[in-house]
């Protein structure tokens, strides 16, 4: 805008003087007479500044400059009057918020005056400057607002000096506002965002985020428990500088809980890893042992029998008595130790379930000493399982709630019928007692061979019942599960799926190479899997049954191809081969793959691998395979990867 002058006064010869002086100094001047002449003419044209008397007839210059302040807020209003009474200076100071400045007539400096028509110029730049700015901030902050509250994570902005709020995103609203709808702008973040805290948190990272001088420094990046809702964050603060160049913290924080149980689900799932290769290895050498630990037994019984024949002293019988005794014991460790170690899959047959832990009850429990209740629902489906060896867990973790009890106790047992969404049925059996508990730090060793915490010479601690427990139900498909306080009981779960006919499940890495049996239920989807990692077999196999799915699992390509064959020769369909990609011994995922194919050209494919940024395998399609699995992978994943290869 050119250097513009509106000039108000009623006195003509002051106005035309006026004119000329300023115009010499380069503005362009219009005149007004009175009030409402100027404001028609500030309409037609903007003024940055306006010169005007206050004293005019019908609209004076106060008036006047309220209703310029409308049009323009910005408009500099300097103010001249004649009249100099006190009552007259104070109306004019009392407009100081909106009048530049006030002056007397006569003037006396008109350089003077040109220089004041001039600052009033320059903060007339300055505020439409500073609007510009303050609009242009408000536009990005309504873009930065419009991108924060669209993040499925908290965000929110806090003064390093104050700790009050500046601003929180749509989703910490969600999280941490209150239930009617207000604003936490201007709250302490340590009121709102943690729970309990009487001042700023010890663990702030305020003093993290500045670099020595003061100055925003490199981000902080921590995972937290949040203490208002128990959920896992992960954090990014970082120091900025805001609008109004206050240094504050920004921080973002998305929810891992998921992941974090995720974490604490896979080492557990680690830890039964370990059991198994532990309780395998063991469970070799147990077998052999207890085969000729047997042998030595029957010799040393016979003998005692022969004896007790033909001894006439009753002391001496007593003694003959107390040996057969002790070498029955002897026979019963030595039984658990074959079932532990017995390999293969569990022979199965249709089973009465409670009929089969009624007996185990009657064995164990004497019910003089202890109250036991049973509580089943009705299994509508047939239920296949080793009895032998089911009746074996149960009896080993019967004796241990029994042998948790000194004196009288409580053991209540409920077995379930649990239906499952896309997924086998499962019979759930949980064993409670009211004995002395376990202590927490060793809950996670429950299941190993020979640990108890019973004295070394109790005559109970074997230390194999749930060890042997776990090695049967596990064989059976299943799992168990301990629950337990020092002091308060234990409660044992056993889970264990219902198939629709008695299949031989072989879960081990040792038989893993066996031929998988081809007589399934037509209604299966039947999944072959190849790994040459036995472990790995074992895993998936475990997870595609807890899945609802038939496992058939080989270690090689031949094996592989040879079990295609099977099933193309009248054998039941596969549905999705699951193969590796690197195989050391052999053919790899990609020519197994063109080689099944060949026999059945409609069957799915997924590729495993743990190599996924290998160029050649993100061409897997080109290969026949519909979909690619990246080691490791969670149940989750492989249930949804299944499905979208089948759909």
């Amino acid at each position: 805008m050119e250097k513009r002058l509106l000039i108000v006064d009623d006195e003509p010869r002051l106005t035309g003087s006026f004119k000329i002086i300023f115009e010499n100094k380069g503005f362009s001047v219009l005149t007004s007479s009175n009030g409402h002449d100027a404001l028609e003419n500030f309409k037609k044209a903007p003024f940055k500044v306006v010169l005007s008397d206050i004293q005019m007839d019908e609209m004076d210059g106060i008036q006047l400059m309220h209703e310029l302040k409308r049009i323009d807020p910005l408009v500099q209003i300097i103010f001249l009057t004649g009249y100099t009474s006190v009552e007259t200076a104070a109306i004019a100071l009392k407009q100081n918020n909106n009048a530049f400045e006030y002056l007397e007539k006569p003037v006396r400096d008109m350089n003077e005056l040109c220089r004041i028509v001039e600052r009033a110029e320059g903060k007339y730049d300055r505020e439409k400057d500073q609007i510009a700015l303050q609009k242009k901030n408000e536009q990005g902050f309504s873009v930065f607002k419009s991108i924060f509250d669209s993040m499925e994570a908290i965000v929110y902005v806090a003064d390093m000096q104050t700790y009050e709020l500046i601003y929180a995103n749509k989703k910490c609203m969600e999280i941490f506002g209150p239930d009617e709808p207000t604003s936490l702008e201007g709250k302490k973040c340590w009121q709102i965002l943690q729970k309990g805290q009487t001042g700023p948190c010890e663990f702030c990272t305020n003093h993290r985020l500045l670099t020595p001088g003061g100055r925003p420094g490199d981000p902080f990046e921590w995972d937290f428990l949040n203490t208002c809702n128990q959920r896992w964050y992960s954090i990014v603060d970082k120091a900025v500088e805001w609008s109004d160049k206050r240094i504050v913290r920004m921080e973002t924080a998305f929810d891992i809980t998921e992941k974090k149980e995720h974490e604490h689900l896979f080492r557990k799932f680690e830890q039964a890893v370990q059991n198994s290769k532990k309780l395998e290895s063991i469970g070799t050498l147990a077998g052999g042992v207890a085969h000729d630990f047997n042998n030595t037994l029957a010799t040393i019984i016979g003998n005692i029998n022969l004896a007790q024949l033909c001894c006439p002293d009753d002391d001496t019988k007593k003694y003959l008595r107390n040996a057969e005794e002790g070498v029955m014991q002897a026979k019963r460790i030595s039984s658990k130790l074959i079932t532990f170690a017995k390999g293969g899959g569990p022979v199965k047959t249709k089973t009465d379930i409670e009929g089969l832990i009624r007996k185990a009850v009657v064995n164990t429990i004497d019910p003089e000493k202890i109250i036991c209740s049973f509580e089943t629902d009705k299994i509508p489906v047939p239920f296949y399982a080793d009895q032998d060896q089911l009746k074996a867990a149960v009896n080993n973790i019967l004796q241990n709630s029994v042998e948790s009890m000194e004196g009288p106790g409580r053991i209540d047992i409920a077995v379930r019928y649990l239906e499952q969404a896309m997924k086998n049925p499962r019979i759930s059996i949980s064993i409670s007692d009211s004995g002395c508990g376990i202590p927490r730090e060793h809950l996670d060793m429950v299941f190993n061979p020979y640990f108890t915490t019973k004295p070394l010479d109790n005559k109970k601690s074997t230390g194999l019942g749930l060890s042997v427990a776990w090695s049967i139900i596990s064989k059976h498909g299943g799992n168990i599960h301990v629950e337990s306080n020092l002091g308060q009981g234990t409660r044992v779960h056993i889970f264990l799926p219902i198939f629709s006919e008695n299949r031989q499940t072989n879960t081990t890495g040792e038989n893993s190479t066996q031929k998988p049996s081809l007589d399934m239920d037509k209604g299966l989807t039947r999944v072959l899997v190849m790994d040459d990692d036995e472990l790995t077999l074992d895993v998936v196999s475990q997870l595609l049954i807890r899945l609802g799915y038939e496992a058939l699992v080989v270690k090689n390509a031949e094996h592989a191809v040879e079990v295609c064959q099977a099933a193309g020769a009248g054998g039941p369909k596969i549905d999705l081969a699951l193969l590796d990609y690197d195989i050391k011994t052999g053919a790899g995922g990609f020519p197994t793959m063109a080689r099944i194919k060949e026999i059945d050209p409609g069957i799915r494919g997924i590729l495993m691998t743990g190599h996924s940024d290998y160029a050649e395998i993100q061409k897997y399609r080109e290969f026949g395979f519909s979909d690619m699995l990246e080691k490791p992978f969670s149940i989750k994943l492989l249930d949804r990867k299944i499905k979208a290869c089948l759909s």
